[in-house]
């Protein structure tokens, strides 16, 4: 698989480990792949349609509902950030965001219906409970988002995700064999992480709900927690983890590690750790050329010159080819909420919706 990095807004210095090693790419819907593939291909699992899930039932801070990705195993029960559910989500609801591509200007005011977003980016225990249910996969078409206004996201007919084999990436930076389930999962591609979503009852936030959840929605936040200037106690980044500047698998540290960094509505790790792949209605899933993931940074390495000071901010964004994996990026879920369930509760739990221009 190729590991491509392409970034836009992308800030940080001092990572000094070796650049990231070349696989060869997975193979892409469209265009043809212009490389050989590899000689062992990676194979789809077995398409096991995935049936649109019911409105949530009624929930409660105490009573978090969730899917089949939090089965009670290490990293996938209530043992994620101080020992809250690892599936929990907390609502965004209704509201304007302004929508920039970098920090600077005035942006585009942007009208985002309620929706639920996981508190915590995926853990690599939830992925586990993924890949012993068979690795279900869309069926070709089947819907994963609707904005309601007549933009859908369909599932390709040749989409294909990573099978259990090709779930493991480079080892340096590997949480998939790194020996603890609670850290988020990396190394997936974005048709990967919309599929486990899709499984989970859920899809991927749209780039712009990401955004609103981020800069803490009319509030228009520098930073998810607020103003104060970013510290290792706010986000896990350049390759701070361990506290030491070296950066290694250690530097990514479990979900959740970071209370002084939540966001306005209770999300952990919106600036910092994983980038997080997200996506836009009214197209095929995975027709363009790339998707954005965004937040991240828990270590730019390789020598990349092209980043700018952003210093943990929501305009901090990759954008790759679908079929890219990165030991950098990761994922989050969305969920539709139920009609009338506007108001973020406490602690935040249960279900995601569209975004649209006023």
């Amino acid at each position: 698989m190729k590991i491509s990095l392409h970034f836009c807004a992308l800030f940080v210095a001092g990572c000094t480990a070796a650049p990231e090693p070349q696989t060869a790419a997975l193979p892409k819907p469209t265009p043809a792949p212009t490389t050989p593939a590899p000689a062992t291909e990676p194979v789809a699992a077995a398409p096991v349609e995935v049936a649109p899930p019911p409105a949530p039932p009624a929930s409660t801070p105490d009573q978090p509902t969730h899917g089949p990705s939090c089965d009670g195993r290490a990293g996938a029960g209530n043992d994620c950030g101080a020992g809250q559910h690892c599936c929990a989500r907390a609502l965004v609801p209704s509201g304007d965001v302004l929508y920039r591509r970098l920090d600077s200007g005035p942006g585009e005011k942007k009208l985002v219906r309620a929706f639920y977003l996981d508190k915590f980016e995926a853990t690599v225990g939830r992925f586990r409970a993924w890949v012993a249910a068979g690795q279900p996969v869309p069926k070709p078409g089947q819907v994963l988002h609707d904005d309601g206004e007549g933009h859908q996201l369909k599932w390709p007919q040749n989409g294909k995700v990573q099978d259990a084999a090709h779930l493991e990436g480079w080892k340096r930076y590997d949480t998939w064999t790194g020996g603890d389930d609670h850290r988020p999962k990396n190394n997936i591609t974005w048709y990967t992480a919309a599929a486990f979503c899709a499984w989970d009852g859920g899809r991927l936030p749209t780039d712009i709900e990401w955004t609103r959840a981020s800069r803490g929605g009319e509030e228009d936040r520098p930073y998810p927690w607020g103003t104060e200037a970013p510290s290792p106690e706010h986000a896990v980044y350049n390759c701070l983890g361990d506290g030491d500047k070296a950066c290694a698998l250690v530097d990514i540290l479990p979900v959740g590690s970071k209370s002084k960094g939540v966001g306005r509505w209770g999300h952990f790790d919106l600036a910092g750790s994983m980038f997080e792949w997200t996506t836009s209605p009214g197209k095929m899933a995975g027709a363009d050329p790339t998707e954005k993931a965004r937040g991240g940074g828990f270590c730019y390495i390789g020598g990349v010159d092209r980043r700018a000071s952003t210093e943990l901010r929501p305009a901090v964004f990759r954008e790759d080819s679908p079929d890219t994996v990165s030991h950098m990026t990761g994922v989050r879920c969305a969920f539709d909420a139920p009609a009338g369930d506007t108001k973020p509760s406490p602690q935040g739990v249960s279900g995601g919706s569209a975004s649209h221009a006023k």
